[in-house]
């Protein structure tokens, strides 16, 4: 279907990127900024707080978001996107929130650390250690251990998936969900993707700025076959929990997202795939003026409630 007329009339009112790249402090502001602008769905939970939780060199701020009602709720441990490069707590708080509400879970939003200060693995390594915290101190956040879940988008998402990845492999604590917002899932660049070519350029995430945040990310072309960086070219899928891929028809990385979500399934993953007719990369944060993104969102929720419930 067509760009739905909601993006349409964004990207064409977006200006055209500058031709000199700007510092990565000048980035990150910018899209801090452009995050701000962007209106906002109402939601009702029971309150937010800032709490630090221990990481693998240094503490990692993360937001507590706990919804209404009596716990013990669900835990979902989210981690926002950026390219690894960009974003932080107050990009993604509106998704966040949306979640807590819709789904019934105390969320937990995870600041990791960025590249290219902090390269592969270092971002891996904070979202493990964090949700292995979160597993143990569950409870103090009125949450259950046995209902928890990661989610993430874009580099969130391939986050989550390491993390899945890594809690598979040293054994527990065990997820019970995965929300996987269109991931990242194979950085290799040795597979031709059609969509890298058809929405490379226009729609947001550009086929430019993947390469730059590649560059920004890695250490070496070795790393881009990691599993936790690559999960397109792990050996072995098996035994992850329940997952829920969502790509955009628009996205540069449709086609590694239904390509991840048909290697799960075809491993014996409890796997649902769906796509984002008229979308773009990003429409997570874009519900509050993107019915068709709300929606996405809205499904999303119900299906992590059902997993959770």
């Amino acid at each position: 279907m067509p760009l739905v007329p909601e993006l349409q009339a964004m990207l064409a009112q977006t200006p055209p990127a500058p031709a000199e790249r700007p510092s990565m402090e000048q980035m990150r502001a910018i899209a801090v900024a452009n995050s701000a602008q962007l209106p906002k769905r109402p939601t009702s939970i029971a309150e937010t707080r800032e709490i630090v939780i221990p990481g693998p060199a240094s503490e990692l701020p993360a937001r507590v978001y706990t919804p209404t009602g009596m716990g013990p709720f669900p835990l979902i441990a989210f981690f926002h996107g950026g390219g690894f490069v960009a974003y932080n707590l107050d990009t993604h708080d509106s998704v966040c929130r949306e979640l807590c509400q819709n789904v019934g879970a105390v969320v937990v939003s995870v600041e990791y650390r960025l590249a290219p200060e902090f390269r592969f693995p270092h971002p891996t390594d904070d979202a493990y250690a964090s949700v292995k915290w979160l597993g143990e101190h569950a409870q103090e956040l009125g949450a259950d251990p046995a209902r928890m879940a990661v989610a993430g988008d874009s580099a969130g998402a391939s986050l989550s998936l390491a993390t899945a990845l890594q809690l598979r492999d040293s054994g527990g604590p065990a997820l019970a969900a995965q929300l996987l917002i269109y991931p990242a899932a194979d950085m290799s660049g040795q597979t031709e993707y059609p969509s890298r070519t058809e929405n490379g350029e226009g729609y947001f995430l550009t086929a430019e700025a993947m390469k730059f945040f590649g560059a920004m990310y890695l250490n070496s072309p070795e790393d881009a076959l990691h599993p936790h960086v690559s999960p397109l070219h792990s050996a072995d899928l098996k035994g992850l929990p329940p997952t829920l891929v969502l790509t955009a028809e628009f996205d540069p990385l449709r086609d590694e997202g239904k390509a991840l979500a048909d290697k799960l399934k075809s491993e014996g993953v409890d796997t649902t795939y769906r796509p984002g007719p008229g979308l773009i990369h990003g429409y997570a944060n874009m519900t509050g003026f993107v019915p068709a993104a709300a929606q996405m969102m809205d499904d999303a929720a119900a299906w992590l409630k059902a997993k959770l419930s």
